[in-house]
């Protein structure tokens, strides 16, 4: 029950404010890693910021065991068919209003503002990635 890594993005506007942001992304990944700020325009030409922070293996799991057995259990609930991808990683959106309040919540709308969450799963050979990453959601939840 492992990780490679794993990075928590979100795009916020010009309007949002960062500062708050950054707090809950320095919450959700432990403290331990840099937040990265990336300044651009959108495609429109209003100024906007990625804000991620990056994340190694041991921290990667913490930082999935911060959203609570709450949100744990609705992802495995809801399966995991549409989280894990081809390369083996593990998808998760979470509420960008819950997330500045401390609390992890995964979207279920696609229309509210959202943490983006990218997490590189363990996968050996024989071993198929939904089947990785259950198992690793089942041990977090029972931790």
């Amino acid at each position: 029950m492992s990780l490679h890594g794993g990075e928590w993005r979100i795009h916020a506007s010009a309007v949002d404010e960062g500062k708050v942001i950054e707090d809950a992304l320095s919450w959700l990944s432990g403290g331990l890693s840099e937040i990265i700020i990336h300044k651009e325009n959108s495609t429109l030409g209003a100024p906007m910021q990625t804000i991620s922070v990056k994340m190694k293996g041991k921290q990667a799991l913490s930082s999935l065991a911060r959203l609570g057995n709450e949100s744990l259990v609705s992802m495995l609930e809801l399966g995991l068919d549409n989280r894990v991808d081809e390369d083996k990683f593990l998808h998760v959106r979470l509420r960008l209003g819950k997330l500045v309040q401390g609390k992890g919540a995964v979207s279920l709308n696609s229309n509210e503002p959202v943490a983006k969450g990218k997490f590189k799963l363990e996968v050996y050979p024989g071993q198929k990635a939904i089947e990785v990453a259950e198992d690793l959601l089942m041990g977090l939840i029972g931790e």
